[in-house]
């Protein structure tokens, strides 16, 4: 006989199932509805992020459309001097927010730093984005952020190569053209046709290449070059070289180093932190046994100073690589008689000392409102005397109406015919920067060779500091060129307003 077994539920048995199911049920719904919130909080967390990039975007347009196309616009002398909000600075863009609060500042030099004639002007353009975020239907969440831009006035020293005409003005009609053997450290510009050749291969831009033209000059190779440093541009605006140079003339005059006598040439020498002004009368030779007088200058004053010679000049010199500076102008043509550069610089490459390379390090320039020459003395390797005889150059020069180029060149004409054949002088080693109204020649091919061979480097401290008083960049209407130094979101550290360091945005 079979038997089933059965099992009565009993009354109070039964209430605790009951309770097991409800509380199971409940961990179920609090489970589930924390979940919910967990995915509304992270959609809230995805709308948030998206409309912070919304709103930083949106400052970032408030910086172009407003504070730099406000600044573009704005001529040299005419730039704020305090703070100001340009005209349009707020605007909704529809369907994603608003832009406001543009105010554009110049940046000010440190507490602790005078020399306000070393550093270009800088300013800080800042603009809050805005965009709404819908919660619900009756709540909205307001999403704001701040971008900030720091520009600096484009000096003539951030650019190792600028000529307005790659022409010679010696021998019309020559095109002084980029061979395979030039290598060009720091950027290049032009307002003229930039002519290239493939001699040797092509030659070697590791910065930026840019031109007024729409191309090379026809007939250079294609491609160009070896562009290390991006694509070359193309129909830039214009970089004006003006006719005087006033900067220097102005600041000279201000720190009382305006130097003008009537019939009277000039001669510098630097040795180490004193530059030394020895003046004669004009077609005279100068006599290192019975000097004429003379004028001393503190290279190692605050601020550095500047110097404008109102004649014809020699120059030469070995500075002191730390604590000195100086910008040494003149009216009329400037001869390189032997080294100008700073103690410690290597004799074969060019490269700066260590000293040189720090916050104090020293720096030269030169601005000639004529010509700059080469000159063929025995120290700079006359008559094929190339074998240690190189000029070494740490400094950024200028020719603003002739051309860097070599004294006599050893051609028909030329008051100075040299027997040897070659007549090689060395190399020229610089470390700096060259601007020159028409390229000169620093070497020839007559009588097998004449002149010299090129070692250029770009001083890459003049990226933060410029030699005192130098020369602003402005386009051919005298409006200010400007290097973009840093974007950043929100504040800037106490620090940024340090000029002697890159700009630096903390995010948040």
């Amino acid at each position: 006989m079979n038997r089933t077994s059965f099992y009565s539920v009993r009354r109070h048995e039964g209430g605790y199932i009951l309770v097991s199911m409800m509380a199971l049920i409940a961990a179920l719904l609090g489970t589930g509805l924390a979940f919910m919130q967990w995915a509304t909080d992270e959609v809230l967390d995805v709308k948030n992020q998206e409309a912070g990039m919304k709103a930083y975007y949106l400052a970032q347009t408030g910086i172009i459309e407003s504070g730099l196309n406000y600044m573009d616009k704005q001529q040299l002398s005419l730039l704020p001097g305090s703070e100001i909000s340009p005209p349009g600075n707020s605007a909704i863009v529809p369907g994603v927010g608003r832009y406001d609060s543009v105010l554009i500042a110049p940046v000010p030099f440190g507490l602790n730093d005078a020399d306000i004639f070393s550093f270009s002007p800088k300013y800080r353009i800042s603009a809050v984005g805005t965009v709404v975020v819908p919660i619900s239907e009756e709540e909205e969440r307001i999403v704001k952020r701040k971008a900030v831009l720091y520009i600096q006035v484009r000096s003539f020293v951030d650019y190792m190569y600028l000529t307005n005409f790659e022409t010679s003005i010696t021998f019309p009609g020559d095109i002084v053209r980029f061979f395979g053997r030039d290598t060009l450290w720091g950027r290049t510009h032009s307002n003229d046709w930039i002519a290239t050749q493939n001699v040797g291969g092509l030659p070697v831009f590791f910065d930026i290449v840019s031109t007024t033209m729409p191309s090379f000059r026809p007939g250079s190779p294609q491609p160009a070059g070896q562009f290390r440093g991006g694509d070359p541009i193309f129909n830039a605006p214009p970089v004006l070289l003006p006719e005087l140079a006033d900067p220097i003339r102005d600041g000279a005059a201000a720190q009382g180093h305006f130097f003008s006598m009537d019939g009277m040439e000039w001669r510098c020498e630097i040795n180490g932190l004193s530059a030394i002004f020895y003046y004669y009368e004009e077609g005279t030779e100068f006599d290192p046994l019975n000097p004429p007088p003379s004028i001393n200058v503190d290279c190692a004053a605050t601020p550095k100073p500047c110097v404008f010679v109102d004649g014809k000049l020699d120059l030469k010199g070995v500075m002191t690589p730390a604590n000195g500076g100086i910008t040494i102008g003149c009216s009329e043509n400037i001869r390189l008689i032997d080294n100008l550069m700073l103690q410690g610089t290597h004799p074969t490459s060019g490269a700066l000392p260590a000293a040189a390379l720090g916050p104090s390090g020293s720096i030269i320039g030169v601005v000639g409102e004529k010509w700059i020459y080469i000159a063929n003395t025995w120290e700079n390797g006359r008559e094929n005397q190339a074998q240690g005889s190189d000029i070494i150059l740490t400094a950024a020069i200028v020719a603003l109406r002739g051309s860097f180029q070599l004294e006599q060149m050893n051609d028909i004409g030329d008051n100075y015919i040299c027997a040897c054949q070659p007549d090689e002088r060395g190399e020229i080693i610089m470390t700096g920067s060259i601007t020159q109204w028409n390229r000169g020649y620093v070497h020839r091919s007559n009588r097998g060779g004449t002149g010299y061979n090129k070692v250029y480097h770009y001083d890459s401290r003049f990226k933060t500091r410029r030699p005192p008083c130098f020369l602003d960049a402005t386009d051919d209407e005298g409006r200010a060129i400007f290097n973009i130094v840093q974007w950043g979101q929100a504040s800037e550290a106490s620090t940024d307003v340090n000029a002697d360091i890159p700009r630096r945005v903390k995010y948040n």
